[in-house]
């Protein structure tokens, strides 16, 4: 369902879906909702119309910093693109349907159509299967099923915080597809492990499809625990620096995340192959004939 707004007397401006289908102004400028002085006010009350004209009439606690400029721009320009129209009722309509009015076949079609599919239960039971340590095992499941506490999860739990935005760029909400693979300080790192596997192509925003792409499209063969064992690795420690940077003020460097997983992956390989007696400088030294 999707609001169409008419003079939004029944909208909530800040927690209802009416600008953003995917998520509403709260989550999607929450900076800005946190300053404001109408929080719980339905649209028609966040403005008045002059000769039939709408006029937006934002209260805030304080003036806007410099940084946050930019943001604002993009709220007004989200805000004004919908128009509030005098003496129209606000009303809710169908989205599978073009007339807007529900059916049962077009739920059944949406629901078989769902772009959004829960991993499978051999995903999991080929993760329980990996010789890492159990802590490693329950991060990952954690990651695959999308519940660590990024900033967008604690916003959908309710959890006030200060500020929404990935904390390595600034530039996007910090979601995991975000953080761990599509992040400017992150993404690079991916692009590097895929030559180690001779692998070329686009890798999905999803953490499951991500993991079973990675692992299983590009690393399936006899090398293949020894692929997912890195994919572990390497998002793991992206998250041990993410932490390290928000609750020690450490930068993050991708160069010390990778030589940090590399480390981590060596170290698992060592401690599960009892014929392992590769040196670490020597190991990594080699990437591509290890994964490859």
């Amino acid at each position: 369902m999707a609001w169409k707004v008419g003079c939004g007397d029944q909208i909530r401006f800040w927690q209802d879906n009416w600008v953003d289908e995917g998520c509403n102004l709260q989550q999607k400028y929450h900076p800005l909702f946190l300053i404001s002085r109408q929080q719980n006010l339905p649209i028609s009350k966040m403005g008045k119309f002059y000769q039939n004209l709408w006029s937006w009439d934002l209260k805030w606690r304080r003036n806007l910093f410099d940084h946050e400029n930019e943001l604002a721009i993009a709220f007004m320009d989200d805000i004004s693109a919908i128009s509030i129209q005098y003496q129209v009722q606000d009303s809710m309509s169908w989205k599978a349907e073009p007339n807007g009015l529900y059916s049962t076949k077009s739920a059944y079609r949406l629901l078989m159509s769902s772009a959004s599919p829960v991993p499978q239960r051999s995903l999991f039971q080929n993760l329980w299967k990996l010789k890492i340590p159990p802590r490693a095992g329950v991060f990952s499941w954690r990651l695959l099923l999308d519940r660590l506490p990024t900033r967008a999860n604690l916003l959908r739990r309710n959890v006030p915080i200060q500020d929404s935005l990935c904390p390595l760029c600034g530039g996007h909400q910090e979601e995991a597809g975000h953080l761990f693979f599509h992040c400017n300080l992150t993404r690079g790192l991916w692009g590097e492990s895929m030559k180690w596997i001779q692998a070329i192509g686009a890798l999905s925003n999803d953490p499951a499809s991500h993991f079973t792409q990675f692992c299983n499209g590009f690393g399936a063969g006899r090398k293949h625990s020894k692929v997912c064992g890195w994919w572990i690795a390497l998002t793991i420690t992206i998250w041990r620096h993410r932490n390290s940077l928000l609750f020690k003020g450490i930068p993050f460097d991708p160069h010390k995340v990778m030589d940090e997983a590399l480390f981590l992956a060596w170290s698992w390989q060592k401690a599960r192959e009892k014929g392992f007696h590769t040196q670490f400088n020597h190991w990594s030294s080699n990437l591509s004939e290890y994964f490859g």
